[in-house]
């Protein structure tokens, strides 16, 4: 399978802590114990490099849960105050927003929703947060039901693949997300998340592309930071020479 590189810009992603409140059987964030820097010298260090490093580049945070990191008021005030654009990606749980409504700093939010975590009655968006979208995480046909609540009160909600490179529980979801998405009676009244970069849908490509003994996709374009600041150029958090050496590739 051919994929295009069109289209695809410098990206800049930190984890800013491996710490979650949720545990979603999909994530691939599993290793709590890569601790965060939690020095605000050298959070502010490792924020001027980035802003130095990319400039103009938008950098997205997320984790883990970034609402977690002990620092995170810190972290949001020095991106502000040195003018570096960012997200913040959050499981927006009760847990986190009482930690961001203490919070007296602007800031945009990425929210994601996942149905194997929290009751549907207990989804709560407030209409006062800075929010850019909101991704109702596909984890089987209940998914559809948290979608459509949100809807009904929020612009830019999506139904979004999930995927764990495995072939358990987020493949089957994965499938049965991709046999949703071509159906033109869900595409009535379903906004499905669609990222073509590649130059196909990005929940195909996850079904069925492998990257292995390729050049890599993102070299060059991709620097992944760890919640300790180290640097890798690949999703799997590894550095490589530009060959893949894996079976699946995020495909941002």
């Amino acid at each position: 399978m051919n994929v295009s590189m069109e289209n695809i810009s410098t990206m800049v992603e930190w984890e800013v802590t491996m710490v979650c409140n949720y545990k979603c059987n999909y994530c691939t964030n599993l290793n709590p114990s890569l601790r965060p820097v939690l020095c605000e010298e050298k959070i502010e260090a490792f924020i001027t490099m980035l802003g130095e490093t990319y400039p103009g580049v938008e950098v997205f945070i997320f984790g883990g849960e970034p609402f977690l990191h002990k620092k995170i008021d810190y972290i949001i005030s020095t991106f502000n105050r040195l003018n570096i654009p960012f997200v913040i990606q959050t499981n927006l749980s009760n847990s986190s927003q009482e930690i961001l409504n203490n919070i007296d700093e602007p800031f945009t939010l990425q929210v994601s929703i996942h149905p194997t975590q929290i009751a549907i009655e207990d989804i709560h968006i407030p209409e006062d947060l800075d929010i850019r979208v909101i991704d109702v995480m596909y984890t089987g046909k209940s998914a559809v039901d948290y979608y459509l609540k949100i809807k009904e009160r929020h612009e830019n909600v999506y139904l979004t693949p999930i995927t764990d490179f495995g072939d358990g529980i987020s493949n089957h979801a994965l499938k049965e997300f991709n046999r949703m998405r071509k159906n033109p009676m869900w595409r009535k009244i379903i906004n499905f998340e669609e990222v073509k970069r590649l130059g196909k849908n990005r929940s195909e490509l996850w079904e069925s592309y492998s990257p292995r003994d390729k050049p890599c996709l993102y070299a060059g374009k991709y620097f992944l930071y760890a919640p300790d600041m180290t640097l890798y150029n690949c999703c799997h958090r590894v550095n490589h020479n530009g060959i893949c050496s894996h079976d699946k590739c995020f495909l941002m």
